[in-house]
């Protein structure tokens, strides 16, 4: 599944390239948490691939969207509980380029391919595996071109509070409905065609 879902980014990226859209693919490792498991940092260790189109709308600014692959979840340290979720993640943003950097803001909705909880014993816990299809996040990142063509990106993003990857048990407020995601993203943007 992984695989296909590579060969449709490639492809989309590849055909894109023609009147003023750039398109790429995205490499990099992920790490997260999860908000409200009682754990933290981010420790949870995973892949992000997948591709990219943009357009410019002005002299330093481009309209900017994404589709890739990426893991979320937690993981504990000092036992074997853990969350491992996978996603296939829509990005649409913004990038704005300013002395040398690339700056993003954008919103990200990710559609929920495989989530599962694992207790301390590494048995998956079925009553805690039940997430939401979708996480609906916020992100901020910011790039830097280390070779024509090549571009280094440092990304953070976090569920928006109002649609939790899981129900609280007990609704405690509309800022804290439940689980969210945090993450941390170092990746690599390499830039298909001429720009």
């Amino acid at each position: 599944m992984r695989f296909i879902n590579f060969i449709f980014l490639f492809g989309i990226a590849t055909l894109t390239n023609a009147q003023n859209f750039q398109s790429g693919l995205i490499t990099g490792i992920s790490t997260s948490q999860v908000s409200g498991d009682a754990l933290g940092g981010f420790n949870k260790i995973g892949l992000q691939l997948g591709g990219f189109v943009n357009h410019p709308i002005g002299k330093n600014s481009k309209v900017q969207f994404g589709l890739y692959y990426i893991d979320k979840g937690s993981d504990d340290t000092k036992s074997l509980f853990q969350i491992d979720l996978s996603y296939v993640e829509s990005s649409y943003s913004i990038l704005y380029n300013y002395q040398g950097f690339s700056w993003e803001g954008g919103v990200l909705i990710g559609v929920l391919i495989d989530g599962k909880t694992y207790d301390i014993y590494s048995y998956e816990n079925v009553s805690e595996s039940q997430f939401n299809r979708f996480d609906i996040s916020a992100k901020l990142a910011v790039g830097k071109e280390i070779l024509p063509k090549l571009q280094m990106f440092w990304e953070i993003t976090n569920t928006i509070p109002l649609f939790p990857i899981q129900e609280h048990p007990a609704y405690v407020s509309i800022l804290n409905k439940g689980k969210m995601n945090a993450v941390l993203c170092f990746s690599f943007r390499y830039l298909l065609g001429d720009e």
